[in-house]
């Protein structure tokens, strides 16, 4: 060791052969290096001999003593920085869960200056039961024809069509054409009734006493059964008092709507034959609609006739008002069927179209309700609301909701008395969410 720093600091000053040599069939040059003697090389030597100084005037029982306790020192003081370095780190450790602990109770509550309270508009809330709440429960619909005001305006004869006067979506009035037919059967029938009120005439300008009580009978009782059967048959009165005048013409009548309404249903042809039965149009009067709404099963629920309802067609609302409600599950949905009629001015709502219906029911008693903009999310997505415990002071509370009071909503998880947060509530659920937020503005 002592030769090779030597060696690295010397100065070589010369190299030149000493001698050649002859060894197993080889020659070999011995090189003798020489170096000269500079200062620092003189220190390093005097230096690296030391210690072989010492070694000889201790003597050779000595010699691994001093590199033990060396090694001994070394390991010691390895062990004690191995220790503090453990402890550091377990105090670095507790620190920063303290350090974390008192920014969870920072953020658990929230505190606000007044002037911070008042550039937030925040408003504060005691929560109190409503004796008169009403609850508003949302369902799916669909709006449908009202089957009250709906008609099938059929044939009544086997006939053929002669042609038609309503078309599909047309809005007719009571007593307008709908199609002009032929019939054999019509035929007969304006025939028959032309010579029965024709003997009615003559029987009844004679008086009972002059003819006869039977055959009075017996002509009043024919012309009565034949405009009867004329009726039946779907003819008006102005049609009948046209047969009786002879202005019809033999086995070609009309059929009119018998009511206000609107075109629903047109299954006919020109030039068709009907049998007796078929349906030739029907009519609905869209003024008033139902709203078929489907309740989920729930024991106890129990809409009233009357309660009022609102139906929801996008952006368009219409007040109306339940008028059945069913007592038997759909056994293919599984919902309980309400009916809710809808006025219809102006004809803004058509059946087939999905709506939303919004039931005002009677709230459960002592219910809390707050409005909506006090509700927030939690960051693990629960309903919150902020309850002021001192002025200045706001702390999240869960709750869970259970229904809506028109624009309230009913919560539990509260106790009446308690103020919270409406106005205000959505900036601290957004500042308690930012990372590292400072309440105090530091």
């Amino acid at each position: 060791m002592r030769r090779e720093w030597f060696l690295r600091y010397a100065v070589p000053t010369s190299s030149r052969p000493e001698r050649r040599s002859y060894k197993n069939g080889k020659f070999f040059m011995k090189t003798k290096m020489t170096f000269q003697k500079t200062p620092l090389a003189i220190a390093l030597l005097a230096t690296l001999s030391f210690p072989a100084w010492a070694e000889d005037d201790h003597g050779h029982d000595h010699d691994t003593a001093p590199a033990k306790s060396e090694s001994h020192a070394d390991e010691s003081h390895d062990d004690h920085d191995a220790h503090d370095a453990h402890e550091e780190e377990e105090e670095t450790a507790h620190n920063h869960e303290a350090e974390h602990g008192e920014h969870e109770d920072e953020e658990t509550t929230l505190e606000l200056t007044g002037e911070q309270q008042k550039m937030l508009d925040l408003q504060v809330i005691t929560l109190q039961p409503d004796a008169n709440a009403s609850l508003t429960l949302t369902v799916p619909a669909e709006i449908i024809s009202n089957q009250y005001r709906t008609w099938v305006v059929p044939v009544r004869i086997d006939s053929q069509v002669q042609s038609r006067s309503a078309t599909l979506g047309q809005h007719m009035e009571k007593g307008d054409a709908i199609a002009t037919l032929f019939s054999p059967a019509m035929a007969q029938l304006q025939s028959e009734l032309q010579v029965a009120v024709d003997g009615w005439r003559r029987v009844r300008n004679l008086g009972r006493r002059a003819v006869g009580n039977q055959r009075y009978l017996d002509a009043q009782s024919q012309y009565q059964s034949l405009r009867a059967r004329a009726r039946g048959y779907g003819l008006s009165d102005d049609a009948i008092t046209d047969i009786e005048a002879g202005k019809s013409e033999k086995g070609i009548y009309t059929l009119t709507a018998p009511d206000e309404g609107l075109v629903l249903e047109d299954a006919f042809q020109q030039g068709q034959w009907l049998t007796a039965g078929s349906a030739l149009v029907t009519l609905v009067d869209e003024s008033e609609l139902w709203a078929e709404a489907a309740l989920p099963p729930s024991p106890g629920l129990q809409i009233a006739t009357g309660t009022p309802a609102r139906v929801i067609v996008g952006d368009t609302s219409v007040e109306g008002q339940v008028i059945q409600s069913g007592h038997r599950l759909n056994p293919v949905t599984r919902t309980l069927s309400v009916r809710v009629a809808v006025p219809n001015a102006g004809h803004l709502l058509h059946p087939g179209m999905f709506a939303d219906v919004a039931l005002s029911l009677s709230a459960p008693e002592n219910a809390l309700t707050v409005p909506e903009e006090a509700l927030t999310r939690s960051a693990d997505g629960d309903w919150q609301l902020f309850v002021e415990e001192e002025p200045g002071h706001y702390k999240p509370v869960e709750i869970e909701l259970h229904g809506q009071l028109a624009n309230r909503r009913i919560v539990t998880g509260m106790e009446p008395g308690t103020r919270v947060v409406t106005r205000g509530a959505f900036f601290l659920a957004s500042e308690m969410a930012k990372s590292g937020f400072d309440i105090h503005n530091h």
